[in-house]
C-alpha cells in the first residue's frame, strides 16, 4: 500500500480556510435562497393549502399544486390585464435608465482618465464625498422640484403627463457614482502607450473612444448593465412617490407589487407571490446573459495599471 502523503502546515491552514469559507458561503446562500424558495412554492399553493399550511414552503400534496394564481396575467375578464402595462412600463424605463447610465459612465470616465483639464482631481474628490451623503436627501429635493411643476402636469394630456413623469423618473437615475468609478478604474488599467500610439497615428478622441476604448470596456459595461438594470428594476421609493397618485396602469411592477391582489382573501397571498416570481424573469434573463462577462468585469476593474 502506498503511504499517505502528509500535508504540510501551510497546506493544512489553506485547507482549513477553504473549508470554513465554503461553509460560510453555503450558509449565506441558504439565507438568500430560502425567501425565494418560499415565494416560488407559495405561488403554486391552492387557496386551501394557503389557509391550512401557510408556513410550508411547497404545497402539502401533489393535488394542491395549481397555476391558478398565474392565470389572468395577460387577459383578465376579456380585457388586457394591468400586469401587461406594468411590465412594459418597467421594461422601457429600466432599459432607458441602463442606456443613460452606460453612456454617461463611459463619457465621463473617459474624460476623467484620458483628458487633461483643471479641477479634475477636485471633481473626483467631490464624487467620492457625494457617495457618503444619503440618497434620500437628493430624492427629497428632486421631489420638491417635481411638486413645483405639478400644476403644469395637471393641465397636460394623459400622454404628456405620462412622458413628463417618466422623464422625471428616468433622468435622475441615468448614472451612478459607484458605476462611474468602476468604469474609471477599468480605464486606468488600460496602458497609456496604447492611447498615445493611437494619437500619434492621427486618431481623434471620437475614434479612440468608439474604436478602442468601448470594445475594451465590454466586460465592465456588462457588469454595469447588470448592476444598473437590477437597481432600476427594483427601484421602489422614487417611482412610488411619482406614480402613486396616478393611473394604476402607469405604475411600474415594483410599485404595483405592493397592492396587486386577486381572488379570495387567502388567494391574495398566492397572487402576490406569483406576481413576484413573474417579475423576476427579466432579472434572471439579464443575469444569465451577463454572468460570464460580469466575472471578467469584476476581475479587470480590480487591476490598476
Amino acid at each position: 500500500m502506498k503511504s499517505r502523503k502528509l500535508r504540510t502546515k501551510s497546506e493544512r491552514i489553506i485547507l482549513r480556510e477553504k473549508t470554513v469559507s465554503f461553509v460560510i458561503m453555503v450558509f449565506v446562500c441558504a439565507l438568500f435562497l430560502f425567501p425565494l424558495l418560499y415565494m416560488f412554492g407559495t405561488s403554486f399553493k391552492s387557496d386551501l393549502d394557503l389557509q391550512l399550511y401557510p408556513n410550508k414552503i411547497f404545497p402539502s400534496s401533489w393535488d394542491q399544486w395549481t397555476l391558478a394564481h398565474y392565470s389572468g396575467f395577460l387577459i383578465r375578464d376579456g380585457e388586457v390585464d394591468n400586469m401587461v402595462y406594468w411590465m412594459i412600463n418597467s421594461l422601457w424605463s429600466t432599459a432607458a435608465t441602463v442606456f443613460l447610465t452606460v453612456a454617461t459612465d463611459l463619457i465621463v470616465a473617459y474624460a476623467l482618465v484620458f483628458l487633461r483639464w483643471k479641477g479634475k482631481n477636485f471633481f473626483i474628490g467631490a464624487l467620492i464625498l457625494w457617495m457618503m451623503i444619503p440618497g434620500v436627501l437628493g430624492m427629497t429635493s428632486s421631489f420638491a422640484m417635481f411638486a413645483s411643476i405639478k400644476n403644469l402636469l395637471n393641465s397636460q394630456s394623459d400622454a404628456a403627463r405620462y412622458a413628463l413623469i417618466y422623464g422625471w423618473l428616468v433622468l435622475p437615475s441615468g448614472t451612478g457614482i459607484f458605476n462611474l468609478l468602476l468604469m474609471r478604474t477599468f480605464f486606468m488599467s488600460i496602458p497609456k502607450d496604447l492611447i498615445d500610439s493611437a494619437r500619434s497615428d492621427g486618431a481623434s478622441h471620437m475614434t479612440i473612444f468608439f474604436k478602442l476604448i468601448v470594445p475594451l470596456a465590454k466586460p465592465t459595461i456588462m457588469l454595469i448593465i447588470l448592476f444598473s438594470f437590477n437597481g432600476a428594476w427594483n427601484n421602489l421609493q422614487w417611482p412610488q412617490l411619482l406614480l402613486g397618485p396616478e393611473n394604476v396602469a402607469w405604475r411600474t411592477i415594483t410599485v404595483a407589487l405592493a397592492s396587486y391582489t386577486g381572488g379570495s382573501t387567502w388567494g391574495q397571498a398566492g397572487v402576490s407571490m406569483a406576481t413576484s416570481v413573474f417579475s423576476l424573469i427579466p432579472i434572471m434573463i439579464i443575469f444569465f446573459i451577463t454572468q460570464n462577462k460580469m466575472i471578467d468585469g469584476m476581475v479587470t476593474t480590480g487591476v490598476k495599471g
